[in-house]
């Protein structure tokens, strides 16, 4: 082999090499994980530092997300994960979303197959929605976990606007407190859930709807079973003078209520607690419900069981109410 043959052919050797690198160096860095913040993809690359000021980073190991301190405003969705997500909060953290056609907080999901997400850690997140826009959501996923504080304000929208929306279940623990300020559109719901809703001993949830809703305003909808454990706080207040299509508590299955619980509930044009299944409600609860327009406050279609509560409110139950004895 001639001396320039043997130079060209290291020569090829070395491109080849160099080739496989940058093959390598590109597939590490499109590395992906199904994760967006503010529009950037969270990829091996970045995980460490996703948006360059050290507030936010993700642990592919344990498929958790940290939010630490950090304020972010994107017109973009703030979170989209097309895959389950641990988020970790940190601090005091704000997502502002600006976007005028669909704006969103959290959303966990990947072509309407919702995702199961739960917030965790010590920290807390308020999620803004500001600007006027088609559709809302400020949080969006099947099975939803929140273990702190949480604040999602949304403002009014065209169409939808959606305070949480969880497609298969709600879980607040005994550490999570729960405040939804909704916005008025034609179809308004604050809190939607399309399974059960649990309230750890200690759990909170505080939902209000502003007026001005054209179609449909919605509090609180649960369509399986809502149980609130011990010591929880449930208080649902909705402006729906503006139609006849208003819900405040809606509950297809049963309601229990638990032992020191306090239930407030205030409607302008519907009931203020509306439950398909029976309520129960235990030793030492206090349960306030006012409908301004309606007669009936709270209406069942099945039995309302009193074993020891304050119940505050004109019933309409077809099972009956019982009255038994607190011990």
């Amino acid at each position: 082999m001639t001396k320039k043959r043997k130079t060209l052919k290291v020569i090829i050797c070395v491109l080849i090499a160099l080739a496989m690198i940058g093959f390598i160096s590109i597939g590490v860095i499109a590395e992906r994980y199904g994760i967006y913040v503010a529009g950037e993809a969270v990829t091996r690359a970045n995980k460490g530092d996703i948006l360059g000021d050290g507030t936010v980073y993700y642990d592919a190991g344990i498929n958790v997300l940290t939010f630490n301190n950090a304020t972010i405003e994107s017109d973009e969705i703030i979170v989209y994960s097309t895959n389950d997500l641990f988020i970790e909060l940190i601090g005091e953290n704000k997502f502002i979303c600006t976007s005028e056609v669909c704006s969103g907080g959290v959303y966990a999901g990947d072509y309407n197959i919702y995702k199961d997400l739960s917030f965790i850690g010590d920290g807390s997140l308020t999620i803004e929605l500001q600007n006027r826009s088609t559709e809302a959501v400020g949080i969006c996923a099947s099975a939803l976990t929140i273990a702190n504080d949480v604040t999602v304000i949304t403002a009014d929208c065209e169409k939808v606007v959606h305070g949480i929306a969880c497609d298969s279940s709600l879980m607040i623990t005994g550490n999570g407190t729960v405040t939804v300020k909704n916005g008025a559109a034609q179809n308004s719901i604050a809190v939607r859930v399309r399974g059960n809703a649990l309230f750890e001993a200690g759990a909170a949830l505080d939902i209000s709807v502003n007026p001005g809703t054209t179609e449909i305003c919605k509090g609180l909808s649960v369509s399986g079973d809502i149980l609130l454990g011990k010591d929880t706080s449930l208080a649902v207040s909705v402006d729906d003078t503006a139609t006849d299509l208003g819900e405040c508590i809606r509950v297809s299955g049963l309601m229990e209520i638990g032992v020191g619980s306090t239930v407030t509930a205030s409607a302008k044009n519907a009931y203020a607690i509306e439950c398909f299944g029976a309520i129960e409600a235990n030793k030492g609860a206090s349960i306030s419900a006012v409908s301004d327009k309606n007669d009936v406050d709270i209406f069942c279609s099945g039995a309302v069981v009193n074993c020891g509560a304050t119940i505050d409110g004109e019933i309409d139950a077809i099972g009956g109410i019982h009255n038994r004895d607190e011990n």
